[in-house]
């Protein structure tokens, strides 16, 4: 019976491990790139994310800050991230390339309902070697708390390993609606 709890552990923390990062995902996509006036949004451009499966009914729209810079864009997914209610988190980032790489990362909450929740989008700015970066960690990852949305600025070694993780916000998840507009950021 030892073995079978032992193997049991094992297999579970296996499992605990796949499911800590972020993976591609073609469940979701990005479409319908248009131009905007330039007074109203200073020249920015938009794109919807949409479900693959439905392509006319956008999930959101994303600003792109400097349409000429957007080098690429990732979409990746997160399953049972351990917040109550809610089945995956998409993370959109849109990464920029000039004299430093910069990313305007967002995330989605995807409830049990379909619902999609978006937090505060997060930029980071990459010159030469990333001393820190700012990310949000959920439960299921490491470093994740309980019931908790971390957003945290992580710090590097000279050899890119992570240093430090610093908790510079946390969310008690109650699914909350987070302010579309606000911006957090990290500058390397």
């Amino acid at each position: 019976m030892k073995k079978i709890v032992t193997v049991f552990a094992i297999v579970l923390g296996c499992f605990a491990t796949y499911a800590q990062e972020f993976t591609a995902t073609e469940k979701y996509t990005v479409v319908n790139e248009r131009s905007l006036d330039q007074k109203e949004e200073n020249g920015r451009a938009l794109i919807d994310l949409v479900a693959t499966e439905n392509l006319s009914n956008p999930i959101a729209t994303l600003k792109i800050a400097e349409q000429e810079l957007l080098e690429e864009v990732h979409i990746t997914s997160l399953k049972a991230p351990g917040l109550e209610a809610i089945v995956e988190i998409l993370k959109v980032e849109l990464v920029y390339s000039a004299c430093c790489v910069s990313t305007d990362t967002y995330y989605f909450l995807v409830s049990e309902d379909r619902d999609f929740i978006n937090l505060p989008r997060l930029e980071n700015v990459y010159c030469e070697d990333p001393e820190t970066d700012t990310h949000y960690i959920f439960p299921i990852q490491s470093y994740g708390r309980e019931g908790m949305i971390l957003r945290t600025k992580k710090h590097y070694t000279a050899t890119h390993e992570t240093k430090e993780i610093e908790v510079t916000q946390s969310f008690v998840w109650n699914d909350d609606d987070f302010d579309q507009e606000e911006a957090i950021s990290a500058i390397k």
